[in-house]
């Protein structure tokens, strides 16, 4: 089992290097953001839209919301891929509220206190692929990146962690974080810890968005 799950990584890295870097690098472009948890654009597909000379590379592991946005922008590439802390594969808790779908099991008891419009509700699971930040910008060959967008559905803080060394080469970070009491996603970090954990790798808070009747909040954060 071992040695299928390292041919696979190489495989999977492999497929990366000749279709993703070798597309990417067919034209050149001066900015590059990594939106995490993309699920059909709607924060970062208007600006690549906007900007031929921005690449984004979309994370949406949800193959069905995926599929929606592939190959509609040049600049704009959309991987079936979960980021996390681990190059590999993970369970993917598919909600009926298909925004809500995470690599996380739901808090019980905390779902019971959400206070939401949405049905939350998992139907079902998928396998997804699962890789690392820092696996992600050296096999792609990404030098710097602009901005990083995370809504990881509670995972946010792991998938900055995923970035290992190479997060110095981001310059800006939103993700969301909880400021509720009770939590969605079984494990998801409070506000206080995901700054802390951004203040000690040299970034600072410069701008919080209230959402989610208060239960959470937009952090933006800038390298210092």
């Amino acid at each position: 089992m071992a040695g299928a799950a390292t041919f696979l990584r190489k495989v999977h890295r492999r497929a990366l290097r000749e279709t993703v870097v070798r597309w990417a690098r067919s034209r050149k472009y001066r900015r590059i953001w990594i939106d995490v948890g993309a699920h059909e654009g709607e924060l970062t597909f208007p600006f690549a839209a906007a900007d031929p000379s921005l690449l984004v590379y979309a994370f949406e592991p949800n193959l069905h919301a995926a599929s929606r946005i592939m190959g509609c922008l040049r600049n704009y590439v959309v991987l079936p891929i979960a980021v996390s802390e681990h190059d590999g594969s993970a369970e993917l808790q598919l909600n009926a509220y298909e925004q809500s779908s995470s690599l996380l099991p739901a808090d019980e008891a905390g779902v019971k206190e959400w206070i939401t419009e949405q049905e939350f509700k998992v139907v079902g699971t998928m396998t997804v692929p699962t890789m690392r930040l820092d696996t992600f910008m050296n096999e792609a060959r990404i030098d710097a990146v602009e901005y990083l967008k995370i809504d990881a559905q509670g995972l946010d803080l792991e998938v900055v962690k995923s970035a290992g060394d190479r997060l110095r080469d981001v310059a800006k970070v939103q993700l969301e974080a909880t400021t509720a009491s009770y939590r969605q996603y079984e494990g998801a970090p409070g506000k206080s810890v995901i700054i802390e954990y951004m203040d000690s790798k040299g970034f600072r808070l410069a701008g919080e968005e209230i959402q989610s009747h208060g239960q959470e909040a937009n952090l933006t954060f800038l390298r210092v």
